[in-house]
């Protein structure tokens, strides 16, 4: 399995950058990757369906949400993404009133390119989101 471990400290107190993120549905609100994303109800699951920037559709689920520990957890169901296996768990932690961290860890295997591209990919994908939250909140 392959790792990847991205965080921002963030100059905004975590409840609301919270706010801002755990909603599993409003990966488009924050993500500039995602043009739309929409929920679902498969059976018991909650699924999330995000729109790619520049084409493609990505099926997330849901796997644990801990509102009050501020962490999300979810895997992918289908996508255009070179990674199978893939399992990823989105956190915020309060440093103190006023400023927080998040990070977003992920783990999964390489399937249609290498160990270093899938990582490469997956890397860039978090540190774009979390790019976002930096501009949006500010950075300590």
């Amino acid at each position: 399995m392959l790792n990847i471990e991205e965080s921002a400290v963030l100059n905004t107190s975590a409840g609301e950058v919270w706010q801002a993120i755990g909603e599993f549905g409003n990966l488009a609100d924050w993500h500039p990757a995602a043009t739309t994303s929409t929920l679902e109800t498969r059976g018991a699951d909650t699924v999330r369906v995000v729109n790619i920037a520049g084409g493609g559709v990505l099926t997330e689920m849901l796997e644990a949400q801990d509102d009050e520990a501020m962490s999300q957890t979810y895997t992918i169901v289908d996508g255009p993404l070179p990674v199978a296996d893939y399992h990823s768990t989105l956190k915020v932690t309060a440093r103190d009133e006023d400023t927080c961290t998040v990070d977003w860890t992920g783990s999964f295997k390489a399937n249609g390119a290498d160990d270093a591209a899938a990582s490469k990919i997956i890397s860039g994908i978090y540190t774009a989101g979390l790019s976002a939250l930096r501009k949006r909140f500010g950075e300590v």
